[in-house]
């Protein structure tokens, strides 16, 4: 009878834990609704602790529901405990109904502990799920001026001028981004900072190259430019900057080096690379400076077909035309880079006036005459439409 009791007592010891997890377990289910709803009023009244104390036993008991990760990882990233925002936040795809949230959250995580090559990442993916995302441009938009990488940046505008609500926005950041490129002197310090934290990324190490060669310090430039390039040995924006530092600094044989590895690459690569003006641009100079006047023409030329705007390709294009005895086809040229020259200088005028915090129907008119004359179409379509807005008595959008 006693040995019975025992074993009665024994199993009852076992089950009884057992009994208490599924019953706290299914009490915390059931009511996961209004723990969700207190989660989410707690967070709103911006008190990430109580959130998190609130969903403590919801993540326990059901680690898949996801709307509990979510409000979870947004009260880390409130709390700016980065990590563990990202660890709940990255278990989100974009079959998530609440994926713009989390992504858009996610990536300002990995910005904020300077990831920022996952930052980029993410916003890349957030913006190819939701293009409309204007917010997600702004950020990849400072990642990219930050970088150095206007390239980039503009082609980031001008096709977010198709999907993003604020299409002003965008045009005055596009005009002030073309006439105020950031500065090596103070981008250092930020990028300087970023590289402190997370070390290694290879375009951080690309503009600190950047910067370091702008400031005439060439030792640290060549480093952290051949740094950059061991790191993505295959990145275009990459060869770019080096090829053109090692051409000024008059270095041919490294020039030699960057040629070499290039032809090296994939069909790909190369076809992108001969469909890029700014290489085609250095070619031309490198033709220019070897004595190939005839072969520096036509890299200039095919450089111009594809940016028909810029300036500087044309005056280019002239000085060739002109030591090649072409002086009719040479003067042409002169004549059209002089007009260009001027719509620039307007279009600067109207920036550094401060004329774009509140433009009217005669400057966004003007504007668009001017990116007109500079072929650059899309941005000028964008101020008409800006200008019919005006027209119809709808207020521009804010900035």
């Amino acid at each position: 009878m006693k040995k019975r009791l025992l074993i009665t007592l024994a199993v009852l010891i076992i089950l009884l834990p057992v009994c208490i997890y599924f019953l706290v377990g299914w009490n915390v289910r059931s009511n996961a609704r209004v723990t969700l709803s207190r989660a989410q009023r707690f967070l709103a009244e911006g008190k990430p602790d109580a959130t998190l104390n609130e969903l403590t036993w919801l993540r326990w008991f059901e680690p898949g529901q996801r709307r509990a990760q979510l409000l979870a990882g947004e009260s880390y990233f409130v709390k700016r405990d980065y990590p563990a925002a990202i660890e709940a936040l990255s278990q989100f795809d974009e079959t998530f109904p609440d994926y713009r949230r989390s992504s858009f959250a996610l990536a300002r995580s990995y910005e904020n502990i300077a990831k920022l090559a996952d930052a980029e990442r993410v916003l890349k993916a957030h913006l190819a799920a939701f293009p409309d995302s204007q917010e997600a441009v702004t950020q990849l938009q400072w990642i990219y001026f930050n970088q150095f990488r206007l390239r980039e940046l503009e082609d980031l505008l001008e096709r977010s001028l198709d999907t993003c609500p604020n299409q002003f926005l965008l045009l005055y950041h596009l005009l002030n981004t073309e006439h105020k490129n950031p500065i090596a002197q103070e981008s250092i310090k930020l990028l300087n900072r970023i590289n402190d934290k997370e070390p290694g990324q290879p375009s951080i190490m690309r503009a600190l190259g950047y910067c370091h060669w702008k400031l005439g310090e060439i030792d640290q430039a060549t480093a952290y430019l051949e740094a950059a390039r061991q790191a993505e040995p295959k990145n275009m924006e990459t060869l770019l900057v080096a090829f053109e530092f090692y051409l000024e600094l008059g270095d041919l044989e490294a020039v030699q080096q960057l040629l070499t590895e290039s032809e090296s690459r994939s069909e790909d690569f190369q076809k992108q690379l001969q469909q890029d003006d700014r290489w085609l641009w250095l070619l031309s100079r490198l033709e220019q400076q070897q004595g190939n006047t005839s072969a520096a023409l036509e890299s200039i030329q095919k450089a111009s077909r594809l940016r028909p705007g810029e300036i500087k390709y044309l005056q280019e294009e002239a000085m060739l035309l002109q030591a090649l005895g072409k002086k009719t086809e040479a003067t042409e040229k002169f004549q059209r880079a002089k007009q260009l020259a001027a719509s620039d200088r307007e279009l600067y005028k109207f920036v550094s006036s401060g004329a774009l915090e509140s433009p009217d129907i005669e400057l966004a008119q003007e504007i668009s005459k001017h990116l007109e004359i500079l072929g650059k179409q899309k941005q000028a379509a964008a101020w008409r439409n800006l200008v019919q807005q005006f027209q119809s008595r709808q207020p521009m959008p804010a900035r």
